[in-house]
């Protein structure tokens, strides 16, 4: 006869095992489903300075920059160089430490805006996608203050990767990684595998939700919140700007 003691301890990891085993799974590669998620309502500002340069500035992530094709410096520690097609186009090139990351190409007719995104894989090879906008206020041009009204495209990828208390994180077409374990503390974050200035903490606040918490230079900049559906099918990124209330709905699912 087994001992009472025993026996009990036996019986509670089976069925902690039985419940784990039931869980569904963050692990895998997941893909953006571009017609269930919601890329609208977010800002953009694009003005010109008393100094003469440019501004850029998207839910707190801003720089200054001019049309000569000149790089100036981001606040991820990346580079961005811009130029002037026409009144009505402009295009611009974002580095990390050299590498092009991206490519994006602004078209204006009156009040809406088209920005084709070309973003440059490891490899080499492109994803593109477009992203429609429509003015709130200010001109001409490219100029004034833009909210997003809707994206379409290819389809980007989340990779994830759960070992006991850690986790890897990867969007390969933009080329952002990083790892860390579930402790809320600062993770390096790499672009272009060079790391970066914004850093990743990592929460896990129940069984189907992680919490991600991005940083720039050490100031909560952006937070995700990583939600899996019962039957592991769909994982849903309802994310926000810390800066402004924007929320973006991003939901992935299992090729």
């Amino acid at each position: 006869m087994k001992h009472p003691i025993l026996w009990t301890f036996i019986l509670t990891m089976a069925a902690v095992s039985i419940r784990a085993a039931d869980e569904p799974s963050f692990n895998g590669t997941w893909k953006l489903n571009l017609e269930k998620s919601k890329f609208s309502g977010q800002t953009t500002t694009i003005e010109k300075t008393a100094t003469g340069l440019f501004h850029f500035d998207s839910e707190g992530f801003g720089y200054d920059f001019d049309l000569t094709g000149k790089q100036y410096p981001t606040p991820d520690g990346g580079t961005t160089a811009w130029w002037q097609a026409s009144p009505t186009e402009w295009q611009c090139t974002n580095r990390m430490h050299g590498k092009v990351m991206g490519t994006y190409d602004i078209l204006v007719d009156g009040d809406s805006m088209n920005c084709k995104v070309m973003l440059v894989k490891p490899d080499g090879s492109t994803v593109e996608q477009d992203l429609a906008s429509q003015r709130i206020s200010g001109g001409p041009g490219v100029l004034g203050k833009w909210r997003t009204s809707g994206m379409k495209g290819a389809a980007t990828s989340l990779e994830i990767t759960i070992d006991g208390a850690s986790i890897t994180l990867k969007y390969p077409e933009w080329q952002i990684a990083g790892k860390g374990n579930f402790d809320g503390k600062d993770y390096t974050m790499k672009e272009g595998n060079r790391t970066s200035k914004f850093s990743w903490a990592f929460e896990k606040t129940a069984p189907d939700t992680i919490k991600l918490t991005t940083k720039l230079q050490g100031k909560p900049y952006y937070t995700d919140l990583f939600v899996i559906s019962s039957d592991g099918k769909t994982l849903t990124d309802n994310g926000n700007s810390v800066a402004v209330d924007e929320p973006v709905k991003s939901v992935y699912e299992k090729p």
